[in-house]
């Protein structure tokens, strides 16, 4: 670590420090049968809710416009240049190939802040499916990380140094996994964090979480009321207002303490609050840019602001916690209370049944893959941790089979792959977030899941879908 004498204000003349980050992702809407999207009449006049976020979001903030005083355009700013941000590889994939051009401005974006940062740029990776880290097994885990700073890689051209976990949901194994692949730091919500028995710790500053493999990893938390306000509140109406909250007044969690700047204030909220749910919001942002700019307020990325000061303090993590679920990651297994519409009587006792019914089919997936695999598979673990690169594009599907397959069983290796591929997908976190079980999202993950049922079926001649449909009974029972 690459720790400089003074604060990351001094060394730029800035009399405030500022980082904000965006989490860019939208829950995979392709049938996966055909890899296709289907025509999604809610996102009217769009096809997609992938398309029309796109259009009201990810592309407008590529080009953010700056205005005169009078109205007229002054300039366009790309806000991936001056963020801190996270795109979902299952959403990088889709934006691939009906929006390259986006994809190409956030790592046009992420380039230019590593050329201002020396190297530390703004993009950080994110896992292969939007899956609650906590919830996965060790396996599963391991490989959604090892996927996704794969995937990082081909499109960053470089090694992450941070990782988003999804829903910032935390606990001590996920910690050790994300430092097992070289990750330096992640992100959480404030109350996530606990101060260390006999010490206290600044909000304001990153801190180091020790881990029980001796090792440690630096963790950032968000100023909590700056989040909300721009989320749910009207900073975004305004981008001088916003530009005020990002200098920092009254008594906020994350108040420059000192005085002079040391102190990083800093937020974390979707992307698409940026001009999807709060319509011009991308303007306001790059209107606040541009006033701090100017009035000396620093925008930096997490990672150029550890390499500047490194961390020096220790915190402790609260185990089983997430930034959008007050009873810790209950939102993914029980019917905890956690709903989006709170105005609405409805019960979530489905959850705890499809996430029974999900691990379940995990597990029987490993169970058929250490039995089968072998046959078809030199080592099936080993292919596994490799099918990113043919997913990613980086190695022909042909390659791949000569490496790992047995020689004559090149097409049930594929397949085995891609039953890993549903089984992991089947995971995604957005199944369980909303209040309904007969929801689009929750399709999606049971379609996913009845794939790698057909194809674990026809692999090991092993009639799964009995058992798998009488799981599923417990799900359909309470809708």
């Amino acid at each position: 670590m690459n720790t400089v004498t003074g604060s990351a204000a001094a060394a730029s003349g800035a009399q405030h420090v500022a980082c904000v980050h965006a989490h860019v992702y939208q829950p995979p809407r392709e049938d996966p049968r055909t890899g296709e999207v289907p025509i999604e009449v809610s996102a009217a006049p769009m096809h997609d809710w992938n398309e029309r976020i796109t259009q009201e979001c990810y592309r407008p903030m590529a080009a953010a416009r700056v205005l005169r005083s009078d109205g007229t355009l002054d300039r366009a700013i790309n806000l991936y240049a001056y963020l801190s941000f996270d795109v979902g590889p299952t959403l990088a994939v889709w934006l691939d190939r009906f929006a390259p051009d986006v994809m190409a401005s956030m790592v046009a974006g992420d380039r230019a802040s590593c050329a201002r940062s020396e190297g530390h740029g703004g993009a950080i990776a994110h896992p292969w499916v939007h899956a609650i880290l906590p919830l996965a097994s060790p396996g599963d885990r391991a490989t959604l990380i090892n996927w996704g700073i794969a995937d990082f890689e081909h499109r960053f051209g470089r090694r992450p140094e941070g990782m988003w976990m999804p829903e910032t949901a935390a606990d001590t194994a996920t910690l050790e996994a994300l430092v097992d692949e070289g990750i330096a730091f992640t992100i959480v919500a404030p109350h996530q964090l606990g101060a260390v028995t006999g010490m206290s710790f600044d909000p304001t500053l990153p801190a180091r979480v020790a881990l029980p493999s001796g090792r440690s990893i630096v963790v950032f938390a968000y100023d909590g009321s700056l989040a909300h306000g721009v989320a749910f509140g009207e900073l975004l109406n305004d981008g001088d207002r916003l530009a005020a909250a990002l200098v920092g007044s009254g008594e906020s969690a994350n108040e420059h303490r000192d005085g002079n700047g040391s102190g990083l204030r800093s937020l974390a909220t979707d992307a698409e609050t940026f001009g999807h749910h709060h319509q011009f919001g991308e303007m306001a942002l790059a209107r606040a840019i541009d006033r701090t700019r100017a009035d000396h307020v620093e925008l930096v990325s997490y990672a150029e602001w550890l390499h500047r000061h490194g961390c020096e303090q220790q915190v402790a993590l609260v185990e089983d916690t997430s930034w959008s679920c007050a009873h810790g990651i209950e939102r993914w297994r029980s019917d905890c209370g956690c709903r989006i519409d709170a105005l609405t009587e409805s019960s979530q006792q489905w959850r705890a049944p499809l996430r029974d019914a999900i691990d379940w089919l995990v597990v029987r997936g490993v169970e058929l893959t250490d039995e089968f695999a072998i046959e078809v598979l030199i080592d099936p673990w080993a292919a596994r941790d490799s099918y990113v690169e043919v997913l990613i594009g980086s190695l022909p599907s042909g390659q791949f089979v000569h490496a790992h397959a047995r020689v004559g069983h090149e097409d049930a290796a594929l397949a085995w792959m891609e039953a890993h591929r549903h089984l992991l997908m089947a995971q995604s976190s957005c199944a369980w977030f909303f209040d309904h079980a007969n929801g689009h999202e929750v399709g999606i993950v049971l379609a996913q899941a009845q794939v790698a049922v057909e194809l674990l079926g026809l692999l090991c001649g092993v009639a799964l879908n009995d058992e798998w449909q009488t799981m599923l009974l417990a799900v359909t029972s309470l809708v």
